[in-house]
């Protein structure tokens, strides 16, 4: 925070710092080095004979926690906080001064006043200025809390997968910059978890924009994070004519690709459509051979039944485009040299290595004589391949031929290509995501749960079936092992818990994360998430009553002073649906939100506040009067958001809870707004009127489609969209404060 100390020691106070006693002296310094450095601190006003505390804090939150604790240390006793509630004196040019700071300070008057008989004054005023000392002490002085410690990488990427899975990009950013700061992670690493990230939040502009993508794309990489550049190719120069079916168009776009995706041809087997178009692409302007593009045409008849016409057509269209040789007038100088124009087997491996046809090469190389070149196209082309069956076949044409020796006196890289191969082909269970959740109800340490992102990001999820029969049969022990060790596991399987009917998917993983005990950012996300998913389904009134039991638990396990707000947002969501009208259940919640957010009440802000006196209108609850005690006369809460008076704002997402009460709250706080929220899906008329029409248009990307985005962006021209990372009401009223 910053204070002009000269001006606070200036005119309109008496005290000047190098002239007090030197003992008073160390105290302001103390105080005045502890504010520079974002600590608690107080400073001293003395004018016409009356005595002041100003109390700076460098957040809201800590002013507010301050405040409540000043009513302890100093109280009715030795102040007028009871009556002015530590406020700043509007009309004092002084106070006005310090009304502009982004955290206002808190202000109180020494009492009783200086009198003739003036010991009890002095008495006071020496027993508030130790009090100052030791709070201010205590709380610059308390150790840092769990959100503040150092935590293991494993933790983090746990976190990391349960911000992905959220869609939550804050929480997700944020536990990469712990990663790059604390982890033993080397840039080539980080780069592919900074990819990855970036894919899951369908944030393809930020794959190819990365500033480590030149270095991925010139270096061996895991598959999975060649297929996250892939769909990112996709989704820049390939989606708007595949979507459309102009065949013409995407030979165009193949053609303007920058030579630096060439090598995103994988020659593995594809899986998407993204993945097949892009490949088969690459394979026709690359002219691969006709084994390649046959495979690619089977591949992509498993994807989609009309896809192979669709790429057939692309390639006819390219050979009709492609100048056809002439006859030459006379022979070639090179046929002069017999054998100058055929190839050798070996060379003919090679070439398709480099074409990116492993598969091909791989057959190729099989059929010929043993060599440290042919040992290196077999471990080259079966580790960029990753299949099971490619790496045997390999492994038995190395042990067949002996080859360990020669490849043990060669390169590093070939040794390192043999160990993985060893590694990759060894016996044993195959991992896979059921095998890891096989392993829940086992041993910790087993090779499944210790699998970091780079394996697990090539394993199939499992089918919404195979998952609901797991979660059915599953422990409270296993469930609470789920809970404390699933965020890649659930950024893996996010799209089964958004399908329809997932309610009781849902319900299964909180009743996880509740039993787990697990306070973390990543569990937080998560929850609001998973509520999202629940309440959008329009739930059973038992599952409901289930579920929110365990958020309960799950709220009790993760409150403090820095969540209060991500436990009113959860109040919320719970309080926005059919099913919450209807519920008892729903009742018994809100009290037991409330008084668990009880302890930390000085942390809730102004829309808190707010946001508790409209649900508890909407039950038919009694405001806990307690909640409401400590809030400031003259704050207005509406201040930040009065520059949306008669405006028109749409606020979309596709889960609801969190844009009506929003919407809610601002007609509160501005009553002249008018506001509406939408959930429409992109390309519909009502949509495009909303964006074209709305003076301020937030999107929730958390709760949006990367194409709904992009046609609202579209049909905005160069208004600008305001864009909400996070889940919940909150959040978007932060985004809208902020202006």
């Amino acid at each position: 925070m910053s204070v002009d100390f000269k001006e606070f020691f200036g005119p309109g106070n008496d005290i000047t710092p190098t002239q007090v006693e030197p003992n008073l002296q160390l105290i302001l310094e103390n105080f005045m080095a502890g504010i520079q450095q974002r600590q608690i601190g107080f400073l001293p006003r003395s004018s016409q004979g009356r005595l002041w505390w100003y109390g700076f804090a460098p957040t809201q939150r800590q002013q507010r926690e301050t405040l409540a604790l000043l009513d302890s240390w100093i109280g009715p006793t030795f102040s007028d906080l009871p009556r002015q509630r530590g406020a700043l004196n509007p009309t004092d040019p002084f106070d006005a001064a310090l009304a502009k700071a982004p955290v206002k300070p808190l202000r109180f008057e020494v009492m009783p006043r200086r009198t003739a008989h003036s010991k009890a004054w002095i008495h006071a005023r020496g027993q508030v200025r130790d009090a100052l000392l030791v709070l201010s002490k205590l709380l610059n002085g308390r150790p840092p809390s769990e959100f503040d410690a150092p935590r293991t990488t494993v933790e983090v990427l746990d976190d990391l997968g349960h911000a992905i899975a959220a869609r939550d990009r804050t929480v997700a950013l944020a536990c990469l910059r712990e990663l790059e700061a604390t982890a033993d992670l080397d840039q080539s690493n980080l780069a592919f978890l900074r990819l990855r990230l970036f894919a899951g939040l369908e944030d393809w502009k930020a794959v190819l924009g990365d500033r480590d993508l030149d270095h991925v794309l010139a270096m061996r990489r895991p598959l999975s994070v060649t297929q996250v550049i892939q769909q990112a190719v996709y989704a820049t120069w390939f989606a708007p004519h595949d979507a459309s079916g102009k065949e013409e168009g995407l030979l165009g776009a193949v053609a303007e690709l920058p030579g630096a995706f060439r090598p995103l041809f994988s020659g593995t087997p594809t899986t998407s459509r993204a993945q097949a178009v892009v490949e088969f692409l690459i394979a026709v302007a690359d002219d691969a051979g006709d084994d390649t593009l046959n495979r690619l045409l089977d591949e992509a008849g498993t994807i989609e039944p009309g896809l192979p016409v669709h790429l057939r057509n692309v390639l006819h269209l390219h050979r009709e485009q492609a100048p056809q040789p002439t006859a030459p007038s006379e022979p070639p100088a090179l046929l002069d040299h017999p054998g100058a124009l055929s190839e050798s087997p070996l060379e003919r491996a090679t070439g398709m290595m480099a074409r990116g046809e492993l598969h091909a090469a791989i057959d190729l190389v099989l059929t010929l004589e043993p060599s440290l070149h042919v040992a290196y196209l077999l471990l080259t082309c079966a580790r960029d391949l990753q299949s099971p069956q490619q790496a045997a076949l390999a492994r038995e044409y190395i042990s067949t031929h002996h080859l360990q020796g020669l490849i043990g006196g060669a390169s590093a890289r070939l040794r390192d290509d043999l160990a993985w191969l060893e590694e990759f082909t060894q016996d044993g269970p195959h991992l896979d995501w059921r095998t890891w959740l096989e392993a829940l109800d086992g041993d910790h340490g087993s090779a499944a749960l210790a699998a970091g992102p780079e394996i697990t990001d090539t394993w199939t999820p499992l089918s919404s079936s195979a998952l609901t029969t797991w979660l059915h049969d599953a422990s409270d022990e296993t469930l609470g092992k789920l809970g404390e060790l699933g965020g890649q596991f659930m950024a893996a399987h996010r799209e089964v818990f958004t399908e329809d009917g997932a309610a009781e998917l849902s319900e299964r993983i909180l009743a996880g994360l509740a039993l787990s005990g697990k306070s973390s950012a990543g569990v937080r996300v998560q929850t609001q998430a998973l509520l999202d998913y629940l309440l959008s389904t329009n739930p059973a009134s038992a599952v409901f009553a289930s579920a929110l039991e365990w958020t309960d638990l799950i709220v009790s396990a993760n409150v403090s002073a820095v969540t209060t707000t991500w436990a009113i947002d959860i109040l919320q969501a719970a309080t926005a649906t059919a099913a919450a009208a209807t519920s008892p259940a729903t009742v018994e919640f809100f009290y037991k939100i409330t008084n668990t957010v009880r302890p930390f009440k000085t942390a809730l802000n102004p829309t808190d506040l707010e946001a508790i006196k409209l649900i508890a209108g909407e039950l038919g609850a009694g405001v806990p009067e307690d909640l409401l005690a400590d809030q400031a006369q003259d704050a207005d809460p509406g201040a930040p958001y009065r520059y949306l008076q008669d405006s028109k704002v749409v606020l979309y997402s596709l889960t609801e809870s969190a844009t009506t009460r929003a919407a809610q709250i601002l007609r509160i706080l501005v009553p002249k707004i008018d506001i509406e929220t939408s959930a429409e899906h992109d390309g519909s008329s009502k949509l495009a009127a909303q964006a074209a029409n709305a003076d301020v248009f937030v999107v929730v990307t958390a709760s949006a489609k990367h194409a709904a985005t992009d046609f609202i962006t579209a049909k905005r021209g160069t208004r600008p969209v305001v864009l909400v990372n996070s889940r919940g009401s909150s959040a978007i009223l932060r985004e809208l404060a902020e202006g």
